[in-house]
């Protein structure tokens, strides 16, 4: 019981203190390349790229001048090719990570650097447009939670518009078989504004 006071106290000072922090509000997206990967050679040449979306609303919060830490909301598609037509896999994403700014560029630009976690919770799957069963152990089937580690560099204009390349890579195994081991990858072009800056 003490431990858990001790826990709550400690959730209710970071809370406190990031409400203290400026908050900025924004949306970001993305597009490009998403594939399913696997360390079983034989599973992997199964897979080739498709298309990867990722939209959502944001939410920063200020700790320095150039450090940020953030979350938000959104969309994504992943998924990948094969010779049975495309795995689109469609997850609901939430985004924990941070952004640091190392220098300015141009007048009114800085480079940055992103990285965090991304937790992931499917809600639609299918092959080439026949619906999958999430969680099914039989046939073609996908766990429903997924997390992965994202990185990205940008550029930000006027403390509102940003552009970057990202990546995505998938840390647990996807599949609800005991047979393989698939993991998301996706890299993407993206963009973003923050508003009210």
């Amino acid at each position: 019981m003490k431990n858990s006071a001790k826990v709550l106290m400690v959730l209710m000072v970071v809370m406190a203190s990031f409400s203290t922090q400026a908050q900025i509000f924004g949306v970001r997206g993305g597009i490009g390349l998403a594939n399913i990967t696997s360390p079983d050679p034989g599973d992997d040449a199964l897979f080739g790229r498709a298309l990867g979306v990722k939209i959502g609303g944001t939410i920063e919060f200020d700790l320095t001048d150039d450090f940020y830490l953030g979350s938000g909301l959104g969309f994504a598609k992943k998924g990948a090719s094969s010779a049975a037509g495309n795995f689109n896999l469609f997850y609901l994403d939430l985004p924990v990570g941070a952004r640091y700014e190392f220098f300015e560029v141009g007048g009114s630009g800085y480079f940055f650097a992103t990285a965090g976690l991304n937790v992931g919770v499917l809600v639609s799957a299918n092959l080439a447009g026949e619906r999958l069963e999430i969680g099914n152990t039989a046939g073609n089937n996908f766990k429903s939670l997924d997390l992965g580690f994202h990185t990205g560099v940008g550029i930000i204009f006027n403390d509102s518009f940003e552009v970057g390349i990202g990546t995505e890579f998938g840390l647990f195994d996807i599949s609800t078989t005991n047979t393989s081991n698939l993991k998301n990858l996706m890299l993407l072009a993206t963009f973003g504004y923050k508003f009210g800056q």
